[in-house]
């Protein structure tokens, strides 16, 4: 693809926009939002367990989610779980496993180069295994540490994170304590949903660094390959 071509991101569970919103702010690419809530403003607005891969008109070089965190949180809902099992006894859990499930089958079936579905540190572990990686949102440039697991399949990246009690942020009293993880009662901190899910500019810069950086190689390399390699030409051959 040539450098004056754009390239499309899709970013599901939209909200606000911050995931995506470095590559909104980038010219080379073209950002198509998905969101229920009608008061974001999404290009497409629909819930995500009625699309399919065939509602899409276009491939997608990146892919972004951030399904709702509320049945996966370590701070409630303790008992819509089984926790021996680790599978979910209530309604609002089985349909929050199920709207997930359905995501990453979404997004395998439009086949993206790289993914990325967030959610912070919980019990999605219990239904998509380890993540690829973790962050803390402290060194994205939040005042709160919100750790955030990131699965998915991504280009080679640095993934940045603290450990609890780091100053790096503005409360370190852990969930299990009583505590939110950082981020109730710290200034700045919003008790609105979508302020809370929003993810730090600085993440979303990252990954559009680490996605056009290997994009670059990779053309590079195939341009070395075209030319059948470089050849240097030994001094006092000339």
């Amino acid at each position: 693809m040539s450098g004056s071509e754009s390239r499309r991101i899709l970013d599901l569970f939209s909200g606000l926009g911050g995931f995506s919103a470095a590559f909104e702010d980038s010219s080379n690419w073209e950002v198509t939002t998905v969101e229920i809530e009608e008061q974001f403003d999404p290009d497409i607005c629909a819930d995500i367990l009625d699309l399919r891969p065939s509602d899409f008109d276009h491939e997608y070089d990146v892919i972004l989610a951030s399904p709702p965190c509320t049945q996966f949180s370590r701070v409630g809902n303790h008992d819509h779980w089984d926790h021996e099992s680790q599978e979910p006894t209530a309604d609002e859990s089985r349909d929050a496993v199920a709207l997930v499930l359905h995501t990453v089958g979404l997004i395998r079936g439009l086949s993206p180069n790289y993914w990325f579905l967030e959610n912070p540190l919980g019990r999605l572990r219990w239904v998509l295994g380890q993540p690829t990686a973790m962050v803390t949102y402290c060194q994205y440039g939040r005042p709160h540490m919100k750790p955030t697991d990131l699965w998915g399949s991504h280009p080679p990246m640095t993934y940045r994170r603290c450990n609890e009690g780091d100053d790096c942020h503005d409360s370190n009293r852990p969930a299990r304590d009583g505590g939110h993880g950082g981020m109730h009662g710290v200034e700045g901190y919003s008790e609105d949903a979508a302020e809370r899910s929003l993810v730090p500019y600085e993440l979303s810069e990252a990954i559009l660094q680490a996605v056009e950086g290997r994009s670059r190689q990779q053309s590079l390399t195939e341009l070395v390959a075209a030319d059948g390699g470089y050849s240097v030409e030994p001094e006092g051959e000339k």
